[in-house]
């Protein structure tokens, strides 16, 4: 069985972290979707680049060892990040002396998109792979995967499991659950009026958003993992004028699908029965997620993994998050979904984002295990 050479992986790594690839960059974006799609097709994989309505900036990578429709895996991982430009230079990738890696991306998510390449290339040596799979790279997965979402789905009805290699946590657990949830602009339209001279003919849109606001807010739910952000609030006018417009950005977060129910209702509150009957209401959905959830399949997978781990010596821990991943779109369609695939390591979307080096390849060993167990030779 071929060894895990950690000087090589993090010698590539060291590159694609020299590489920014942040926000709608396409420079950036672009040449991380070229080195991978080199890296799969030198492993005889076909590989194919799509860009959602024949954008520049966000291709997604596909890599395949069948021409079948359907799969057995989708190995997911993305290759932006969300630093700017010019951070790769100013932040270069490096190791300590403790054997911790920092670099923009590194961990997030980077060195998951790695080892995919790397868990691949080894079995390929080793005799080759009995199962049909589908690596999906997208470049858009900070910026909530709205050119690449469709791409997910079409794959996920498609597949029997789905490895997602975000970052394991710096405990080195899995993710297994993944809060879902809408994310909301509102405008709430009012009627202007001088505010001394005859207030009464006016309806302030700032007054009427916020006591929405309040009942919004209200439907947090800590111990049940729900949570209801204002994240933005915004309504201005003269002291003499009734403000005629207020607006404010509200993302939800929930563990199951379920639980958003009352967040519909006030929604739908606000669209038909308004505090003031002379306002009305603008909402407009920007983004909404489904919750990962660990249904039965996942559970069956779950189990496989505990096994894999007794085989390798490593304990496995599996965790609940509030943050979304690609894994979200695909689960739902039930497939076996495992996130936190990735290396291990935290502070991510920081200057101090880092690696476990040493989780590596633990994490090499017994995702290729899990393997060996779900596709017996």
């Amino acid at each position: 069985m071929e060894l895990f050479d950690l000087k090589e992986y993090l010698e590539d790594l060291k590159t694609i972290c020299a590489i920014d690839s942040g926000k709608h960059y396409a420079p950036g974006t672009n040449a991380m979707a070229a080195f991978f799609e080199e890296r799969f097709r030198s492993l005889g994989l076909k590989t194919q680049i799509l860009r959602y309505q024949d954008n520049d900036f966000a291709p997604f990578l596909l890599a395949s060892n069948s021409d079948d429709e359907d799969i057995d895996v989708i190995f997911v991982a993305h290759m932006d990040t969300v630093f700017p430009v010019g951070t790769a230079e100013d932040w270069p990738f490096t190791v300590d002396e403790d054997g911790i890696g920092h670099g923009p991306g590194c961990v997030d998510c980077k060195g998951g998109c790695l080892l995919v390449w790397y868990l691949l290339r080894a079995m390929q040596k080793d005799g080759g792979w009995n199962f049909r799979f589908r690596v999906a790279f997208n470049s858009d997965e900070e910026t909530l995967s709205g050119y690449s979402r469709s791409y997910f789905e079409e794959l996920a009805q498609h597949a029997k499991y789905c490895l997602v290699f975000e970052p394991g946590r710096a405990k080195e657990e899995f993710v297994h659950h993944r809060k879902g949830g809408p994310s909301y602009r509102i405008k709430c339209h009012g009627v202007p009026a001088h505010s001394g001279a005859e207030p009464e003919k006016g309806a302030n849109a700032i007054v009427e958003l916020a006591r929405w606001a309040v009942e919004l807010s209200a439907l947090n739910d800590y111990a049940a993992g729900t949570t209801v952000n204002i994240a933005r609030f915004h309504g201005e006018s003269k002291n003499g004028a009734i403000p005629d417009l207020a607006e404010m950005s509200v993302g939800a977060r929930f563990m199951t699908a379920d639980a958003r129910t009352g967040l519909d209702a006030v929604i739908e509150r606000m669209r038909t029965t308004p505090f003031d009957p002379r306002t009305s209401m603008e909402i407009e959905l920007v983004s909404d997620r489904p919750a990962m959830e660990p249904h039965a399949a996942t559970q069956a997978l779950l189990e496989q993994l505990h096994a894999a781990g007794e085989e390798v010596g490593q304990e496995v821990l599996c965790i609940a998050t509030g943050g979304a991943s690609d894994g979200n779109f695909i689960a739902p369609f039930g497939v076996a979904t495992l996130d936190g695939c990735g290396p291990c390591g935290a502070s991510l979307h920081t200057r101090e984002e880092f690696l476990l080096t040493g989780s590596v390849q633990r994490r090499f060993v017994l995702m290729r295990r899990l393997l060996e167990r779900l596709f017996p030779q």
